[in-house]
């Protein structure tokens, strides 16, 4: 089995992850890094110049950890991509490559001529009545274009693009039994929702609310520089007994939206599958880490609601700092599962 990394390139910061197989261990970590960017970038920017800066920062970055080797799996962000689950009749592989062109149409925004599609039948579907589930992905041509160009130039080999919302389901959910979990990657600029049920995906969205709101909150609120402001995020966040409750004050209306919207998908889901509804949410992503969120966000919802551990599925060496793997561990989330895949 050929070598790869996972590689998760973020609006404000890299991550990579390396993981290889033990016949005794199992799956071994091997490497597990993160750097912040300069700036944050929008992988979408039409600025060469944006787009050569964050080249040159990938080939920096992975360099100075040497991998063993230039090939990598990397995740195309969920924002950016048009994702959805569809009931169809059952019916042959050749009917359905025919149907998707058909079905797509109804949901993609953008013509089928400017995306790469690709779909999954979701094993064991839920659908009753000689349906099945199908899973939707259409990534626009000029994103994937982009994507693998600036990773060329820095002189990596791409061997694998999946969505974010895939990557942090195979991280996240252990086994093919679990039942739905809503899985909240809360990411600097936005928030993915989705749920997971018997080891699919069933359910996404995303969301333009994120970790840099919060910070921007905090700033317009106490006057802040954003700097200053994401510190006091990162230090207080919704600990209401600090400062006064004047963080929690600040990003709570913000970080509303984001509960608002867990609700109405936990609710969208479960009309559709009252018979395995959501009951637990998995969170995961930088803002994830916050004092305070999960118990504001369980108090919030009527929902169990747990910190994602994308480590769990892994042997962790005794040189990695357990401390250090645990205060950072739902921000790893999309990159363990890249480095996750096919292993």
């Amino acid at each position: 089995m050929q070598s790869f990394f996972g590689l998760d390139v973020g609006t404000s910061s890299l991550k990579l992850v390396e993981v290889k197989s033990d016949r005794s261990k199992g799956k071994v970590l091997q490497i597990y890094a993160t750097a912040p960017l300069s700036h944050p970038v929008n992988i979408a920017s039409d600025s060469d110049e944006d787009l050569k800066e964050l080249s040159a920062s990938i080939s920096e970055f992975v360099d100075s950890h040497r991998p063993s080797s230039n090939k990598a799996v990397v995740a195309l962000p969920e924002s950016q991509i048009f994702t959805r689950v569809v009931n169809l009749p059952n019916m042959t592989e050749k009917d359905l490559t025919s149907a998707m062109r058909y079905e797509t149409q109804q949901y993609i925004p953008v013509p089928l001529s400017d995306v790469s599609l690709d779909y999954q039948v979701i094993d064991g579907g839920l659908s009753t009545g000689g349906q099945m589930e199908v899973l939707i992905i259409a990534a626009p041509k000029t994103l994937v274009s982009k994507f693998l160009k600036i990773l060329k130039d820095a002189n990596l080999d791409i061997v694998g693009l999946e969505t974010e919302t895939i990557a942090v389901s195979r991280s996240l959910i252990p086994d093919n039994k679990t039942p739905a979990t809503m899985l909240v990657n809360i990411g600097a600029m936005t928030t993915d929702l989705s749920v997971v049920s018997t080891g699919a995906v069933r359910f996404t969205r995303s969301i333009s609310t994120g970790g840099m709101a919060l910070a921007r909150a905090i700033s317009q609120s106490l006057g802040f520089d954003l700097n200053q402001a994401e510190e006091y995020k990162r230090t207080y966040g919704f600990d209401s007994n600090q400062l006064e409750g004047k963080i929690m004050q600040a990003i709570k209306p913000i970080f509303d939206v984001v509960i608002d919207e867990i609700k109405r998908s936990a609710a969208f889901y479960n009309t559709h599958h009252k018979e395995d509804m959501v009951r637990r949410a998995v969170v995961c992503g930088g803002t994830a880490s916050l004092p305070g969120i999960i118990v504001y966000m369980a108090s919030s919802l009527d929902l169990e609601v747990v910190l994602g551990n994308p480590w769990q599925r892994l042997y962790v060496p005794p040189k990695f700092s357990k401390k250090d793997m645990e205060d950072s561990g739902p921000s790893f989330s999309v990159a363990v599962g890249l480095s996750l895949k096919d292993l």
